[in-house]
C-alpha cells in the first residue's frame, strides 16, 4: 500500500510540472516529466499507458531539438514493447536510441543496450546475434570493472551456447557468473546460474553434479520443480535414487556375504523397487503425454468451432449488405438514371432555346442529385463495415487488400481495448484511409507499419513507411494532408510528422479523450 501511495504522489507531482511547464513554455521540463511518468507506469506493469508518455516526449524532444530526450523516449519505448513481448518493436527503438549514446561516448549505457539486445535476440531465436551482442556488452563492463552488467553478459553467453548444444562452454559461463553475482547481492541472477548449470550437467548425462546443483539452487529459496523440467528432474531422481540403492547394495553384500540367502532376496527387493520406480515413472509420463495431446484436440476442437460459426456470420453479414446496397441501386440510382435518360430524349426533341435552358437545367440538378447519391452509397459501404465488425476489423480488412493487391510488406499492431462510437470510428479510419492513400501515391516505399494503440480514451496512431520520404520545410499541403489535419482537429489531437528525403516517413498522431 505504501508503495502504491508513492506512486500516486510521484504521478500527481508529474502532472503538476507539466501544469506549470506549460503556463511558462518551458517544453523541455514537460518532456522529462513525461519520461517520468512513462517510467512510473511501466514500474507499475502498465506499459500500454506507460508508451503513450515515451511517445509524447518523443514529439516534445522532436519539437525543441532535444537529442538527449529523443534518446531516452526511444529507450521507454523499447523497453515498454519489451515487456509486452513486441520483440521486433523493441529491437527497432533500441537501435533508435544507440547512435546517440555513440555520439557521447556514454560506453556504460551502451552495454546496457547491447545486454537489453542480446535477450531480445534470444526470444526470436537470432543466436547469432545475441551472441555477437553479448560479447559487445562484456567487454565494455568488463574495462569498467561492471560486477551486475559482466554477471548479466556471461549469463547471456551461456545460454546461446546452451543453445547451440555447447554444454561445456556453457557451464563455464555460468561458473564464472556466479562471483559477480555474489559480489552484488543479486540472488536471482546467482540461483539461476546455479539452476542452468544443473541443466547443463544433466543434459551431458553427469547426473552426481546435476543433483548436486539444482540441491544448491533449492538452498537459495526458490522453487526447483518448474514445469518446462518436472519431467527430467524426476527421471533425474530415479536414476539418482537408483544410483544410492546400488551403494547399499554393496555395502550390506560386505557385512553379510556368509548369508547368500539373505543377500538373494535383498536383492530381488532391491530389483523390484527400481522396476516399481520405473513402471511409476513411465505411466507418470505417458499420462502427462495423453492429457497433454487431449487437451490440445480438445483446444482445436473448439477453435475451429469458432472458426466455422465466425465464418458464417460474416458471410451472413455480407449478403445481407449486398441485397441492402442492390436495392439502393436499383431503387434510388436506377430511377435517377431513368429520369437522366428521359430529359436526354426530351432534350433531342425541342428547338426553343428556353425549353432547352430549363430541360438542360434539371439534367444539371438530377447529375448533382445522382453524384450525392453514388456518395452517400460509398460512405454506407465503409460504415457498414465498421458497424457489423468494428473499427479493429475495417483496418484489418483495408491493410489485408494492400498487401493483396501491391508488393508491400505490411506490418499491423492493434491494441484497440474498447469500442469507439461510430462517427469517431469512421473518422479515425478515414485518417488511416488518407494515410494510406497518400503513401501509395507518393511514397514508392516497399513496408508499411501502423501501431494503433487505445487505451483509457487516448488513442496514439504510429503510420510508418520506408518509401522516399520527404522535405518537411518544401512540401506543399494538398488534398490528402490538409483531409488528415483537418480529421485530426475534429477529433481534438494532434499530428507530427517526422520524414527525410531518402529515410521514409513517420506519422505520429494522439486523440485524447475518444
Amino acid at each position: 500500500m505504501a508503495n502504491n501511495f508513492q506512486y500516486e504522489e510521484a504521478i500527481s507531482l508529474c502532472f503538476d510540472i507539466i501544469q506549470q511547464a506549460e503556463k511558462v513554455e518551458n517544453d523541455s521540463a514537460k518532456g522529462y516529466a513525461f519520461i517520468r511518468l512513462g517510467t512510473i507506469y511501466c514500474d507499475l506493469a502498465k506499459e500500454e499507458i506507460g508508451k503513450i508518455y515515451y511517445f509524447k516526449a518523443k514529439n516534445v524532444a522532436r519539437k525543441i531539438n532535444d537529442l538527449h530526450l529523443n534518446a531516452l523516449s526511444n529507450y521507454g519505448i523499447a523497453a515498454a514493447y519489451q515487456h509486452l513481448h513486441h520483440y521486433d518493436s523493441a529491437i527497432f527503438f533500441y537501435n533508435e536510441a544507440i547512435p546517440y549514446f555513440e555520439s557521447v561516448d556514454d560506453s556504460l549505457t551502451l552495454s546496457y543496450f547491447y545486454s537489453n539486445l542480446s535477450l531480445l535476440y534470444s526470444k526470436i531465436d537470432s543466436i547469432g546475434q545475441m551472441e555477437a551482442y553479448s560479447k559487445m556488452a562484456l567487454s565494455i563492463q568488463i574495462k569498467y570493472d561492471d560486477h551486475k552488467g559482466i554477471g548479466v553478459s556471461l549469463s547471456n553467453l551461456g545460454l546461446a551456447a546452451m543453445h547451440n548444444e555447447e554444454y561445456y562452454q556453457a557451464i563455464e559461463k555460468y561458473k564464472n557468473s556466479l562471483p559477480k553475482f555474489r559480489l552484488i547481492d543479486n540472488k536471482k541472477g546467482y540461483s539461476e546460474s546455479l539452476r542452468w548449470i544443473g541443466v547443463c550437467y544433466y543434459k551431458l548425462g553427469e547426473y552426481d553434479s546435476a543433483s548436486y546443483y539444482f540441491y544448491r539452487y533449492e538452498m537459495e529459496g526458490h522453487d526447483l520443480y518448474h514445469q518446462d523440467y518436472q519431467d527430467q528432474i524426476l527421471e533425474l531422481e530415479t536414476k539418482y535414487k537408483t544410483s544410492e540403492i546400488e551403494k547399499d547394495i554393496a555395502v550390506k553384500q560386505a557385512e553379510i556375504e556368509k548369508n547368500q540367502k539373505q543377500i538373494a532376496i535383498l536383492i530381488v527387493v532391491i530389483i523390484a523397487i527400481i522396476i516399481i520406480a520405473t513402471i511409476g515413472f513411465l505411466l507418470v509420463r505417458q499420462k502427462r503425454l495423453v492429457m497433454k495431446a487431449n487437451a490440445e484436440k480438445a483446444i482445436q476442437d473448439l477453435l475451429q468451432q469458432q472458426e466455422i460459426k465466425t465464418a458464417y456470420a460474416l458471410l451472413e453479414g455480407q449478403d445481407l449488405e449486398r441485397k441492402r446496397i442492390a436495392s439502393e441501386l436499383h431503387d434510388n440510382l436506377g430511377s435517377i438514371l431513368t429520369s437522366l435518360n428521359m430529359f436526354s430524349d426530351a432534350l433531342r426533341s425541342k428547338t426553343e432555346p428556353e425549353k432547352i435552358k430549363e430541360i438542360a437545367s434539371k439534367i444539371s440538378e438530377t447529375s448533382q442529385i445522382a453524384n450525392q447519391e453514388v456518395r452517400a452509397i460509398s460512405h454506407s459501404l465503409d460504415a457498414g463495415l465498421l458497424n457489423h465488425f468494428g473499427l479493429k476489423t475495417a483496418i484489418q480488412h483495408l491493410m489485408e487488400a494492400i498487401q493483396a493487391s501491391k508488393s508491400i510488406a505490411i506490418e499491423l499492431e492493434l491494441q484497440i481495448e474498447s469500442l469507439l462510437e461510430n462517427e469517431t470510428a469512421l473518422e479515425v479510419y478515414r485518417i488511416i484511409q488518407e494515410l494510406v492513400n497518400n503513401t501509395l501515391k507518393h511514397a514508392n516505399c516497399s513496408k508499411i507499419r501502423v501501431d494503433i494503440s487505445h487505451v483509457e480514451k487516448e488513442m496514439s496512431i504510429i503510420f510508418y513507411d520506408n518509401g522516399v520520404g520527404f522535405d518537411l520545410s518544401k512540401v506543399e499541403r494538398g488534398m490528402g494532408l490538409s483531409n488528415i489535419e483537418n480529421r485530426v482537429l475534429k477529433l481534438g489531437g494532434e499530428l507530427s510528422i517526422e520524414s527525410e528525403v531518402g529515410k521514409g516517413s513517420t506519422f505520429i498522431i494522439e486523440l485524447p479523450n475518444i
